[in-house]
């Protein structure tokens, strides 16, 4: 089979599922209707919901003793695990929340959890000082280890780092083969869409179609063969769509750029090139100045800049330093008049999500969703660049 034959192939089987899922109301899920199914806070409610034995599923530690075998791997008896108690934002000072915390009569097990959230300074490592009998669990969408930014030289000895793609997933397929589960409908539907939830912001397929996918690659030495082929074109493919937007961009503001190491062209485009190869972000991007010397050494530009979601917003630049903010929030008020709070991360002190700060309307660059798919439709690319462009002027403009 060649290889225009096997795309052809794996598009009819999504095609079926696509139709099976309009049928079966397989596309009605509240999280996504509801424009929360990567929204950290309610990703984490629902999580806490079926962790605590007190939750409104009245099904005491059946969740929670899954929980603790299938994902953190911890051996508790049954008197710690009656013990237990769950807590939700655990404070542990006046700034610092806990996401979620596991207490028993025997310890303490944190739980950081990130879906798109940056990492805040000393945040792991002030955390883990109050793990009792346990490691920090850093739980993430593919159970990345959490940046020495956060974690200030602990180690995997300390910080045991967890998955929704997998982990999360897993346990919740066991919680859907308790007895009680399968009874009661509403517990059991609200399962399967936070796991639907989960395989969007994962990137992942159902079960079945993936299934049937891999019985067309593996039936033949050709169709293996194609699909290596096709793997191997894929991330040439990406690469170029982000070099091309950035380009793009570039072209429309019709501003200088600053020229720096920081910028998606320098060393002939190495941010660019080496973005799908490193687990952790390159942070390609584009910087204008915005305010020059608001402090001594001290610059403010407009950047542009992708993780896995690209964002527009303000870097407070330190010429002789940078990575660390250097401005307060009233510095950076007084400076940037026109934003009602400063979203302080490292050297940013605000930014916001392009097109339309929406978590669930931007592209996914590292896990592709279905809008970063369309910026391979010429219309939907142009018509993005000009959204985002005129984003980019509010910011520079201002």
């Amino acid at each position: 089979m060649n290889i225009e034959l096997l795309l052809q192939e794996v598009s009819a089987i999504s095609k079926k599922y696509d139709l099976i899922n309009q049928k079966t109301g397989g596309y009605f899920n509240i999280f996504k209707i509801a424009n929360i199914a990567s929204d950290e806070v309610t990703i984490c409610r629902v999580l806490y919901e079926l962790l605590s034995p007190t939750g409104s599923h009245y099904q005491g530690i059946t969740y929670l003793k899954l929980f603790v075998e299938k994902v953190l791997k911890i051996e508790m008896s049954e008197s710690e695990l009656a013990s237990a108690a769950v807590y939700r934002e655990y404070s542990i000072d006046e700034n610092r929340r806990i996401d979620i915390v596991i207490r028993t009569k025997e310890r303490l097990v944190p739980i950081e959890v990130k879906v798109y959230a940056e990492d805040q300074e000393n945040q792991c490592y002030d955390y883990y000082q109050k793990a009792i009998n346990s490691n920090l669990f850093y739980l993430t969408r593919h159970g990345d280890f959490p940046s020495d930014y956060s974690a200030n030289g602990l180690t995997d000895k300390q910080v045991t780092a967890i998955s929704f793609s997998d982990d999360i997933l897993n346990w919740l397929g066991k919680c859907l083969e308790q007895k009680e589960t399968i009874k009661i409908a509403p517990i059991r539907e609200v399962i399967l869409q936070y796991m639907s939830a989960i395989r969007s912001f994962t990137n992942q397929m159902e079960d079945e179609k993936e299934m049937e996918i891999k019985d067309v690659i593996t039936k033949s030495p050709e169709n293996m063969r194609s699909a290596i082929a096709i793997e191997s074109s894929v991330t040439e493919c990406k690469i170029d769509l982000m070099e091309k937007l950035f380009k793009a961009i570039e072209d429309k503001v019709g501003r200088k750029k600053l020229q720096n190491e920081y910028d998606y062209s320098a060393n002939e485009g190495e941010k660019v090139n080496k973005f799908y190869s490193r687990k952790s972000s390159t942070y390609p991007g584009i910087s204008y100045l915005y305010k020059s010397a608001v402090k001594p050494n001290i610059d403010i530009w407009v950047r542009i800049e992708i993780d896995d979601l690209i964002f527009v917003g303000y870097c407070v630049a330190n010429r002789l330093k940078s990575g660390e903010q250097c401005l307060s929030e009233s510095e950076i008020m007084n400076h940037i008049r026109w934003i009602n709070k400063p979203v302080i991360d490292n050297w940013w002190a605000y930014y916001e999500l392009l097109p339309d700060d929406n978590y669930d309307a931007a592209p996914d660059f590292r896990n592709v969703d279905e809008y970063y798919l369309k910026l391979f439709n010429k219309e939907q690319f142009d018509s993005f660049v000009s959204i985002c462009v005129n984003k980019i002027n509010e910011f520079l403009l201002k």
